[in-house]
């Protein structure tokens, strides 16, 4: 987000990156290109984290890096509640000022800081808390990271809220490289251990902030706490309901660790940390590119139910078009993907990652009822659910972890089924007929299910007996390969919509992929009166074949009318401004 200016009211707005003066990019424009390079960078970090993943199992036992992951649980947890929710609450605001984004810099990092001191006073208990020895270090050491990840969540929210992913793709994209993932393995080759994983965090830390500020250059004037603290309560509503929801997600998807530390020690968490990462790298490719590209968009229809019902089906459609066969392939090949990148010291995580490939579309869907909870401002309805989720994998696990990693896995991916049926029935009171018209979706990907996982499974199984790892692979997934898209050909009248939004990601002048400028006239209208494009995730209808009639979204960069007195004013719609 460039600086706002401070041009008097009435002062026309610039012309949108990529746009004319008067007309900009639609929503639905933004959004799928938002959505784009969001996943380009999403997919860029998976890939970075794959090979960090691979290099790091080599250099480091089991133990070493369960040890790693028992102190980063704790920060994690920290900077939840350091943040308060301001980043996210700077989105959802329909019009904000500089004072506002001020107050909530310094409220972060005044929690931020406090939240680490007493980290670092009580790290010899909190060791115990989390299976490591009480003298060590490594939890001081990450206080410094929570700091700096304070620094970087206004600037975060300043751009997510004016869609600039493909810059935040970037400053990701080195922070996630060679900081974290260059110096993780650096340390780690010299022998460091566990401690080299530590360092890598506050390096990517250090460049995060550095290149989020660079680019949303946010306002900092400081003031009377008690001037800033009237401009940060607005906020802190809104915040404080979504890190409600944040720490009980953060429960729900760390339980599992807290119970495999505690019961089966830094040893198992090793193995069972590897098993959900590799899980994680799917879905997350595919869940956090949506929800990034949603939330902003979603919170600005948030009044129209009809088209957040569209949204939410063809999203949702478009993940299980990607994640079903990517499960397949996975749950298929996972002891020959495991012998190959991590290697035989890694061998019990193949059971459990077979466990998590069956529950990849449900653990990356889930994201999206995620993003409808925080447009419409349901955070603290929200919020219990997560907390709910959390009970639920804590229940799940303390019992699968009689039977080991193994059972752990299973607790684990029936809570992931749950909360994904808890969420999806809470999201369905935006529109009626949202649920129904959600699991008949799902239901013509089973097709597509039995075709990739029967083709991949035939061929495996013919050709592991060579014992050739690299020739298992490849031939499985050709032969994967061939058959889902033969099998999405034949049914390709049944994924009509979602085979739309995929051609405005990549068709020129479609306002979809990277790199494309094209915009839209502000109505949305070609010189002859006719809708120019689908609006593949916003539409009304969930499988529409014409455009009905609605009113003109605003321009991007379109100002909103500042109350009273409010000079400096930032509002909800994108679109870059200059200092005047």
């Amino acid at each position: 987000m460039n600086d706002e200016g401070t041009a008097e009211a009435g002062t026309a707005p610039e012309a949108p990156e990529g746009g004319r003066s008067g007309s900009g990019p639609s929503l639905t424009a933004q959004t799928v290109r938002g959505f784009a390079w969001a996943f380009t960078g999403t997919v860029g970090q998976a890939l970075l984290q794959v090979v960090s993943m691979v290099v790091l199992s080599r250099l480091l036992t089991p133990n070493e890096s369960g040890m790693a992951t028992a102190a980063m649980l704790v920060v994690g947890f920290s900077q939840l509640v350091s943040q308060i929710g301001v980043g996210p609450a700077l989105v959802q605001r329909r019009t904000l000022d500089d004072r506002e984004v001020a107050a909530a810099f310094y409220c972060s990092l005044v929690f931020s800081v406090l939240l680490a001191v007493l980290l670092a006073v009580f790290t010899p208990y909190v060791n115990l808390v989390v299976g490591l020895p009480a003298d060590s270090i490594l939890l001081r050491l990450l206080t410094v990271a929570l700091v700096l990840v304070s620094l970087s969540a206004v600037p975060m929210g300043l751009l997510q809220r004016d869609l600039r992913f493909r810059a935040m793709a970037l400053v990701d994209f080195l922070a996630f490289g060679p900081a974290t993932i260059g110096t993780s393995i650096t340390l780690a080759a010299l022998g460091y251990g566990a401690i080299s994983v530590i360092w890598g965090q506050i390096a990517g830390a250090i460049v995060t902030a550095t290149g989020y500020h660079l680019l949303a250059r946010p306002p900092m004037r400081l003031e009377s706490p008690a001037a800033m603290w009237r401009a940060v309560r607005p906020l802190l509503g809104f915040g404080s309901g979504y890190s409600l929801s944040q720490v009980g997600n953060w429960f729900a998807l760390n339980a599992d660790n807290l119970v495999v530390t505690n019961t089966l020690g830094t040893w198992s968490l090793g193995i069972y940390g590897r098993a959900y990462q590799l899980l994680s790298q799917p879905a997350n490719i595919i869940g956090s590119a949506v929800d990034k590209a949603l939330f902003p968009a979603m919170a600005k229809v948030r009044d129209d139910g009809e088209r957040l019902r569209g949204a939410y089906v063809r999203a949702a459609s478009l993940i299980a078009l990607a994640t079903v066969p990517t499960s397949a392939a996975l749950a298929v090949l996972a002891p020959e993907v495991i012998r190959l990148l991590l290697g035989d010291q890694w061998l019990a995580v193949i059971v459990p990652l077979q466990v998590f490939a069956v529950v990849l579309l449900p653990r990356a869907s889930y994201k999206i009822s995620g993003s409808l909870t925080r447009a419409t401002g349901a955070v603290f309805a929200g919020a219990w659910r997560q907390w709910l989720y959390a009970g639920e994998v804590l229940g799940g696990c303390a019992v699968g972890a009689w039977w080991g990693v193994n059972g752990v896995a299973v607790g684990a991916s029936v809570a992931i089924v749950l909360h994904f049926f808890v969420m999806l029935r809470f999201s369905a009171r935006v529109a009626p007929g949202l649920m129904r018209d959600v699991l008949r979706m799902y239901v013509k990907h089973l097709p597509i299910a039995a075709v990739s996982y029967g083709t991949a499974q035939v061929v495996a199984l013919a050709v592991r007996p060579t014992g050739s790892i690299i020739l298992t692979m490849v031939l499985t997934l050709v032969a994967w390969a061939l058959g889902t898209a033969l099998a999405l050909m034949l049914l390709r009248g049944w994924f009509r919509d979602e085979l739309d939004v995929v051609l405005h990601l990549v068709r020129p002048g479609s306002g979809g992929g990277p790199g494309d400028t094209s915009s839209e006239s502000a109505s949305g209208d070609s010189a002859s009166g006719e809708a120019q494009s689908h609006e593949p995730f916003l539409s009304p209808e969930t499988r529409p074949t014409t455009i009905p009639d609605r009113p003109a979204v605003p321009p991007a960069g379109a100002r909103i009318p500042s109350p009273p007195g409010a000079r400096n004013s930032r509002t909800s719609m994108p679109g870059p401004r200059h200092r005047t």
